[in-house]
């Protein structure tokens, strides 16, 4: 064999090797991630920043998944919050077409029902601190978290929807919720997403923000629909922080 051809077979076994190190470091990152199936809708769940011990009685942050959009994985948040949590991945959105309404009664009222099936099955298989519970999404499973926050706040201490719109009456006619739930919408100051005027949000963040000295309206200067989300992180953390039982309104 050539020196040439030796310098081949070793650039490729070393190659070999790094992939195949590379496969099982996924392989090692994936393996925390597990699923369970309640009425045929499956989430996919893991433990942020829990070493050992017991994992009852921990925050539990709700994802809505988008099913337009390329999947957004619970690891990007692993060992990223400040304390310990539970993180479920719901497939409430699954099986939805691209050109659904996202304010659908028809369609609103057949996943508020499945969700809180979900909500139940949880609460029985994690036994999760239901004092502290958020609901979060990115575009229409950011408004979808909102729509189901403020339809029942007595489950959901905090939501974070990210790019998410505010017209629906779901929202519009469930202010009040507000109140009650830490409320966080963020959005790109040149989202052109969806079809409606920017004011509206701004003056639906005002009434929100009015009602709870937590809750923020965050318009993100130069950023786009998809761009906002990277802030998702930072303001899930902010929530799980304002939504702890002890927090009174003159800590704001």
């Amino acid at each position: 064999m050539t020196s040439n051809g030796k310098c081949q077979v070793i650039i490729f076994v070393v190659l070999m090797l790094l992939v195949t190190s590379f496969c099982g470091c996924r392989r090692s990152k994936f393996s925390s991630l597990d699923n369970i199936t309640i009425d045929g809708v499956k989430s996919h769940y893991m433990y942020s920043n829990v070493e050992s011990g017991s994992k009852e009685g921990l925050p539990v942050i709700i994802i809505i998944d988008h099913p337009f959009s390329k999947r957004r994985w619970p690891e990007q948040f692993a060992g990223k919050f400040d304390e310990p949590v539970l993180l479920i991945w719901c497939e409430l959105l699954a099986g939805l077409s691209g050109d659904t309404q996202i304010d659908d009664i028809t369609v609103w009222q057949k996943k508020r029902q499945v969700l809180l099936t979900q909500f139940q099955g949880y609460k029985d298989h994690f036994g999760f601190d239901e004092r502290r519970v958020c609901l979060t999404g990115c575009s229409a499973g950011g408004v979808y978290a909102w729509m189901l926050a403020y339809d029942r706040p007595d489950l959901y201490a905090g939501v974070v929807a990210m790019s998410a719109v505010s017209y629906p009456q779901q929202i519009q006619q469930n202010l009040e919720s507000g109140e009650s739930v830490v409320t966080v919408v963020v959005r790109g100051e040149n989202d052109t997403d969806f079809p409606r005027r920017l004011e509206q949000e701004r003056q639906t963040g005002r009434v929100f923000e009015s009602r709870n000295p937590h809750s923020k309206f965050v318009l993100m200067q130069g950023e786009d629909h998809g761009s906002a989300q990277e802030y998702w992180l930072q303001y899930l953390n902010y929530v799980l922080q304002s939504g702890e039982p002890d927090v009174s309104p003159s800590g704001s």
